[in-house]
């Protein structure tokens, strides 16, 4: 019994979501259309965050501002090597980098076995990031690679920048380089951040700029509450929009404190870390099952080896779809999951001291 759960979790699930990728481009999967947004899409869900993330890249290629856009503009200068391919190359080339992004990420973080890596390729979160085409792969080794090389100052600094200005809700990080006293980090971190977000815009002429925290704010009305976010288990409970952002203004609060003072205990610095990663998550008002695979940063600090920190996420293949539908229990069940993996991999105690950072020679 236990030869055939393995077989089927670490050795045929990993390649679920390359398979259907596979179907799509040779023509044997074909997804049903639909609109998101008022916006047609042919695919439906299928590919969506590539589709849209893609069409941002060709559209600068060809000279063309891509905004409307839901990200900020560095998301969409990211995305011109994709939007120079044609559709169907794009997916391949996505793909690959998809996958090579979360195997790099726990190579970084110094996994050593290959069940764990199986683990995260057979999980929805990592599914769903491929079949959607998300960033969610890219993140993880941002991530990754902002903890490996925590004590190199632009090393740091580029993947922090990276993560928060395509993706907003991992801001956490920048405050758990001021709670460790990484200050010249820290510094360097908020001007590339600057710089990078204001140059790609002045690249485009700052079309879309001002209307961007507007056109956020509409996505994340139509969205939030069919989420898996604690800000959608609050409105699901019946609390108020305006009660919940208030409730939310205070926890952002209470979660800086808590990374600052996490940061100053026992094992602080990798402690604080994983408090900043958790934080991103729950702070944000809308979080999908792909959010997730970021967790998997968490748990390969405390876990090289396969443990049930990594096995629990398989889990959500039991969640019936992809939003919650304002249904407490089953956004409670998410979280349970996502926050029970993270914790069960803190309880374990063979891996008593954080791993070594990088350096600068």
């Amino acid at each position: 019994m236990r030869i055939a759960l393995e077989a089927t979790f670490f050795v045929l699930v990993p390649f679920f979501a390359p398979a259907v990728i596979v179907a799509y481009l040779i023509g044997a999967y074909h997804s049903h259309p639909g609109s998101v947004d008022g916006i047609y899409f042919p695919d439906g869900g299928f590919l969506f965050d590539l589709h849209v993330m893609w069409k941002a890249g060709h559209d600068i290629v060809t000279g063309h501002s891509p905004y409307p856009f839901v990200y900020p503009a560095p998301a969409a200068f990211l995305m011109v090597p994709f939007g120079i391919l044609p559709w169907k190359l794009a997916v391949i080339a996505f793909t690959l980098v998809s996958i090579g992004s979360a195997v790099l990420a726990l190579r970084l973080l110094e996994v050593k076995e290959w069940r764990c890596y199986a683990a995260v390729l057979a999980c929805v979160p990592m599914t769903s990031s491929i079949t959607i085409g998300t960033l969610g792969p890219l993140l993880l080794l941002a991530t990754a690679v902002a903890w490996r090389y925590r004590d190199r100052r632009w090393f740091a600094a580029a993947a922090i920048v990276g993560v928060v200005v395509t993706k907003l809700f991992l801001w956490p990080l920048a405050i758990w380089l001021i709670a460790t006293r990484r200050f010249r980090t820290a510094a360097t971190t908020i001007g590339l951040g600057i710089v990078v977000v204001f140059g790609s815009w002045a690249l485009l002429g700052f079309d879309g700029l001002r209307e961007y925290p507007h056109r956020l704010g509409r996505v994340a009305g139509l969205e939030q509450e069919k989420s898996f976010s604690p800000f959608a288990l609050l409105r699901s409970l019946g609390l108020s929009a305006t009660t919940t952002r208030v409730t939310f203004a205070f926890l952002t609060l209470a979660a800086i404190a808590a990374i600052i003072l996490i940061a100053r205990g026992r094992d602080g610095e990798r402690r604080s870390f994983v408090a900043a990663v958790v934080a991103g998550i729950a702070l944000s008002p809308i979080v999908w099952i792909h959010y997730f695979v970021i967790l998997f940063a968490p748990i390969a600090l405390y876990r090289r080896r396969l443990s049930i920190a990594w096995v629990l996420p398989l889990a959500f293949w039991l969640v019936p779809g992809p939003e919650s539908n304002g249904s407490p229990a089953l956004i409670l069940a998410v979280l349970a999951v996502a926050g029970g993996s993270v914790a069960l991999a803190m309880r374990q105690k063979s891996l008593l001291r954080p791993r070594t950072a990088v350096t600068s020679p």
